[in-house]
This record gives C-alpha cells, sequence and structure tokens, in this order.
C-alpha cells in the first residue's frame, strides 16, 4: 500500500497556540495558523488557517483563509476562502478571485463582495473624479 507524501511544498510559517491571546498588527509570508484568540490587523499575508478553536477579529488581508474557527471583521481574500462544517464569518468580505468553498455547516454573516481581477471597492465615495 502506498502512503500519500505531505506536501512539501506548503511551509508552516508560524503558529498561535491554543490558549494564547494576541493582539496587534501581524505579517507573514507563509501558512500561519491561529488556534487561539488574535485581534487586530493580519496584513499583507499569504496562507491564514483559523483552527476550531481560533478566533481572529479585526482586519485581515491575506491572500487564502481557510476557516475552522472564527473570523470577524473586515476581510479581504486575494485568492481562495474555505469555511469548513463549524467555521464561522461575521463581517464585510470582499474577494479578488470568486474562490469561495463554505461546506455544510460553515456560516458566513455580513457582506460578500467578489470581483474577478482588481480588488472591490470597500467605499465608492471616497474615489474623487479627475481634475
Amino acid at each position: 500500500m502506498m502512503q500519500k507524501k505531505p506536501d512539501s511544498s506548503i511551509q508552516v510559517g508560524g503558529m498561535l497556540g491554543e490558549g494564547v491571546r494576541v493582539e496587534g498588527t501581524l505579517e507573514f509570508t507563509q501558512t500561519f495558523r491561529v488556534d487561539g484568540e488574535f485581534k487586530g490587523k493580519i496584513m499583507r499575508s499569504d496562507r491564514l488557517v483559523v483552527g476550531e478553536k481560533g478566533k481572529v477579529s479585526g482586519e485581515v488581508e491575506v491572500n487564502s483563509l481557510v476557516v475552522y474557527g472564527t473570523v470577524e471583521g473586515k476581510i479581504k481574500v486575494k485568492g481562495a476562502l474555505e469555511v469548513q462544517p463549524k467555521g464561522k464569518i461575521r463581517g464585510d468580505v470582499s474577494m479578488v478571485t470568486p474562490a469561495l468553498t463554505v461546506l455544510e455547516g460553515g456560516v458566513i454573516e455580513g457582506t460578500m463582495v467578489m470581483s474577478k481581477g482588481a480588488p472591490a471597492e470597500t467605499n465608492p465615495q471616497e474615489k474623487q473624479a479627475p481634475k
């Protein structure tokens, strides 16, 4: 029987463990997993995985997002967004690439804007006409 080799292309850049609470700004270039609580900004980052007991609240801007736990706030995803059966997203979600997967039991409460190509405008009134 052949066993599947682990995917060596996925590199975990860090982890916030269960029972740990952090506030602030987080940036990372690889996969980061949250099993504790994070409050603040996650900016210009690659792949974020929120574990079943993980909770992220604030502003999130990532290339891809996998939610097993809870994410609340303003969320921008450039690539794929995956909500697992116990996953919950509450807030405003904007996606550049419409690659959304919500498994049965997963929840998204709030607004969702999907656009192909350029990032979605969060507040069109802020844009001024050229002079």
